[in-house]
């Protein structure tokens, strides 16, 4: 868990006048991070820096060693905690920031990485890691597919997804990293 200082030292390289309107919040680099340890890529901290930047991976020259350190110590306690049984929770809002817009921050930074990645995660079982998937692509709101925007705007299916999210994540990194 990161401390305070930690996530505004995060948050100073992400909103930094240099990438503009195109970097995640803090919640949408948990869900890159969080994407990048479940995946069956091995962490690229470039791609998650490029991501969390709104970059492309190729135009990356360096990562700041404050973003590299705590992004590999946020990686490394999802990891244990999923290789250990646990839930990889989504990180809680304070109180001034909507719960809902955490969550779509969250899920639109899961998914920018999935789309980087989107033929590796595929490959082994496109049918299976699609249906996995399909509540944090609903809820990222990055997509304008009907049936996408139905499912954010009804309540019921909503809490579903957004409930569903930490067995997803345990799903995808056992389908991916168990033996």
């Amino acid at each position: 868990m990161l401390t305070e200082d930690e996530v505004e030292a995060l948050e100073s390289i992400l909103f930094d006048p240099e990438y503009g309107d195109h970097a995640l919040d803090v919640f949408g680099l948990h869900g890159a991070v969080t994407a990048a340890v479940v995946s069956p890529e091995t962490l690229d901290m470039n791609r998650v820096f490029a991501v969390a930047t709104g970059q492309t991976p190729e135009t990356v020259s360096s990562v700041p060693e404050v973003f590299s350190r705590l992004v590999t110590r946020m990686a490394q306690e999802l990891r244990q905690l999923l290789e250990q049984g646990h839930s990889a929770e989504l990180p809680e809002p304070e109180d001034e920031e909507s719960e809902e817009e955490a969550v779509e921050n969250w899920c639109a930074g899961f998914t920018d990485v999935f789309l980087l990645e989107e033929d590796q995660w595929l490959e082994s079982d496109e049918e299976q890691i699609g249906q996995l998937v399909t509540p944090i692509l609903t809820l990222s709101n990055l997509f304008d597919d009907e049936a996408f925007q139905q499912a954010r705007q009804d309540p019921k299916r909503y809490a579903d997804y957004s409930e569903a999210i930490p067995d997803i994540l345990t799903d995808l990194y056992l389908h991916f990293h168990s033996p």
